[in-house]
């Protein structure tokens, strides 16, 4: 693997661990300053939307961290597959706490360039979450 994907791979591995420690500052640093996101939600742009939805889902799932199953890297992306997990206790898109504890997964492709991460893509479980929150069932044919 070449260095520049050695070094990206360790640039996301820190901004994950930023996240689950949230610690606001490592984030700020790791993130350009017109850094864009794409994925679950609307599109989020620069560092302080990225911190106020994360902020958000913190007041949701206070407890809510991730951890990391697999990371992929070449040139100047890192792809990250990860599960995440938290306690609903705050109010969800509409949904009134229900005080399960849920896990749901993504993956995440991040873009690095000079030694910062520019763009993040997202793809996430969400309907898998809303099963575990009890607002949807899942398929009759899926059903054990």
């Amino acid at each position: 693997m070449s260095t520049t994907a050695e070094t990206n791979k360790n640039l996301v591995r820190r901004y994950l661990n930023a996240f689950n420690d949230r610690d606001r500052e490592a984030l700020s640093e790791l993130l350009a300053e017109d850094v864009v996101e794409h994925g679950i939600h609307e599109e989020l742009q620069g560092v302080d939307e990225i911190l106020e939805f994360l902020q958000a889902h913190f007041d949701v799932f206070p407890d809510y961290s991730g951890s990391t199953e697999a990371v992929v890297a070449e040139d100047d992306t890192v792809v990250v597959r990860y599960t995440v997990s938290g306690t609903h206790s705050g109010e969800y898109h509409d949904i009134e706490p229900t005080g399960h504890t849920v896990e749901w997964t993504g993956m995440a492709m991040y873009r690095i360039e000079d030694d910062r991460i520019t763009e993040i893509w997202l793809e996430e479980d969400r309907l898998g979450l809303l099963e575990r929150l009890e607002v949807v069932d899942p398929p009759a044919h899926l059903r054990i």
